[in-house]
């Protein structure tokens, strides 16, 4: 989802989490670069902080259960809140669950809520806002593409989908402060999911106000959301600016308020953060970071989050298992790494990236290799002229001139083949990747949380709403199916068994493991960067000094 970050995990344990992420701190070569110790700790009189949402011309998708992208959740993560949150290394943390209970089959969750919990505008938040937000994102007309793959381990998940009922039988308010979830079969991953957005209880009383659809266009002012900000204005196309929550019922934000602008290109960003415009920067694009990385406060860090191609299977020549792996063969990822990319980046042989959980660091995938690349593609076409017209599209915001044109060069050269480029804004590429229009594109997949789940199940899977490129594989989605229903090693051995089918068939085409940078002056106080990118925890730390 491009990415939809998702964002999912399953059986790891807390410590095999924290390992996680020191193991993803030490890949990639990144970085860092602490600031310059900042000797006033007077807080500044103006508490307004001031940074861009990088990559994008707008929020496209501020309905949580719509599947958003990083971009929005930037301000999803501002406006929503839930039973649990995730920490700076992903665990998942109480917020409006206080406590819960697990039954001895690990199948039944019993969430304890707080009792002061509203949203922004007093309405009180209760078991039953849960009911209605879960099943509605499980609801036809609300067309989610994220609900029914995260919910598919609630009971009578499926019967909602499929339209057979509006009740989701395994979601149930026992009382206002008392929610009971029942699941088809244990789920270990299960609390570090309840961190996605989609879980996150919606005002009913907006949504009816305005409509399933129409409601995202009413935010300003609006009491949609239960976290630490509401949005206080939104100027499409400019910026979103956010004030504090007035019943937020954790601890306050010291922002007096957030100004958000959206700034498509990154170098546009970089520059307008030198001259003053911006508090803070990120998404610094290679180039840019060469200049940065001498700057005081800058940080590179490891993140969950890859660079991929994908070939949409139902168009030619692309429904061709030898095109899409001459394509894949006739890449040199290492010379990418290094000359495009200038070395921040980890040259990809497989989907998931190093140092999680299932990963495949010694798998070669489909290594370069420009003379099997031709031959593949003679085996599909004998008469390379005969080969039908190609586009490869990909958003502008992730994809530089330098990397599309890399790319273009290295099947022209190494397949004989000539492809046009298409660059697209961000916004309207996700919006022709759902309608999966695309021929041959580009996705920047990250997650949530480390798991082989959100890198397979969300986005290859058959009937996955994020399968842009029409990817069907029989055995692929056995093998994921079989993995589920197990746990432990032996649940990590088919996903890995299934990530290696995916590679071969190429289901996707992983290019590079990507990471994060920014820069964070000392001024700045409360932000830092996980492997998801930037990191505000729940604001309240948050403020700046003179």
């Amino acid at each position: 989802m491009s990415a939809w970050r998702s964002q999912l995990p399953r059986s790891l344990s807390l410590l095999l989490l924290t390992a996680v992420v020191v193991l993803l701190s030490a890949c990639g070569g990144a970085t860092s670069t602490p600031s310059k110790s900042n000797n006033s700790s007077t807080p500044a009189t103006n508490q307004v902080l001031r940074f861009p949402n990088v990559g994008t011309a707008d929020i496209g998708k501020l309905d949580p259960a719509s599947g958003p992208d990083a971009n929005s959740n930037q301000a999803v993560n501002m406006i929503f809140s839930g039973l649990v949150r995730a920490d700076q290394n992903l665990k998942a943390q109480p917020d409006q669950a206080t406590s819960w209970d697990v039954s001895k089959d690990n199948r039944v969750y019993t969430f304890h809520l707080r009792n002061d919990i509203t949203f922004s505008d007093g309405t009180p938040i209760t078991a039953q806002s849960y009911v209605y937000t879960w099943t509605r994102a499980l609801l036809p007309e609300v067309k989610s593409p994220v609900g029914p793959v995260l919910e598919e381990a609630i009971q009578g998940a499926s019967d909602v989908i499929n339209g057979k009922t509006k009740t989701l039988t395994g979601v149930k308010a026992l009382d206002d402060h008392t929610l009971q979830v029942t699941l088809v079969r244990p789920t270990s991953y299960f609390l570090q999911l309840l961190t996605v957005s989609m879980f996150r209880p919606l005002n009913q009383k907006v949504i009816e106000q305005y409509g399933q659809t129409d409601w995202v266009n009413h935010v300003a002012g609006s009491a949609i959301g239960s976290g630490p900000f509401m949005v206080k204005s939104w100027q499409h196309g400019v910026k979103m600016v956010f004030a504090p929550n007035p019943h937020y019922y954790g601890k306050k934000t010291q922002l007096k308020e957030v100004q958000m602008s959206f700034v498509n290109d990154a170098s546009t960003a970089f520059k307008a953060y030198q001259a003053g415009q911006y508090d803070l920067v990120w998404g610094l694009t290679t180039n840019d970071q060469l200049q940065a990385q001498s700057m005081p406060g800058f940080v590179r860090k490891p993140v969950l989050e890859s660079d991929l191609l994908f070939f949409n299977n139902k168009m030619a020549p692309f429904d061709k298992t030898a095109v899409r792996q001459a394509f894949a063969a006739a890449i040199n990822k290492q010379a990418l790494a290094k000359t495009i990319f200038h070395d921040t980046v980890t040259p990809a042989s497989t989907i998931i990236p190093p140092g999680m959980p299932g990963s495949q660091a010694d798998y070669p995938g489909i290594p370069f290799n420009p003379d099997k690349a031709k031959s593949l593609l003679k085996s599909a076409y004998p008469d390379v002229s005969k080969i039908p017209p190609i586009t490869f599209s990909y958003p502008s915001s992730q994809v530089t001139p330098e990397l599309a044109e890399a790319l273009q060069q290295m099947w022209q050269d190494n397949l004989g083949v000539k492809v046009k480029l298409n660059s697209v804004e961000l916004t309207s590429y996700n919006a022709e990747t759902t309608k999966r229009t695309i021929q041959f594109g580009f996705t920047q997949w990250g997650v949530y949380f480390p798991d082989p789940y959100e890198w397979l199940d969300l986005s290859l899977l058959s009937n996955s709403a994020n399968n842009n490129g029409n990817w069907s594989n029989p055995q692929f989605d056995q093998t994921v199916a079989q993995a589920e229903q197990t746990s432990g090693d032996a649940r990590l051995a088919l996903y890995a068994k299934a990530e290696r089918i995916a590679i071969d068939n190429v289901g996707w085409l992983p290019i590079d493991h990507q990471s994060a940078a920014a820069i964070i002056p000392s001024k700045i106080h409360g932000v830092t960067m996980n492997s998801n990118g930037l990191y505000f925890g729940d604001w309240s730390d948050v403020y700046l000094t003179k």
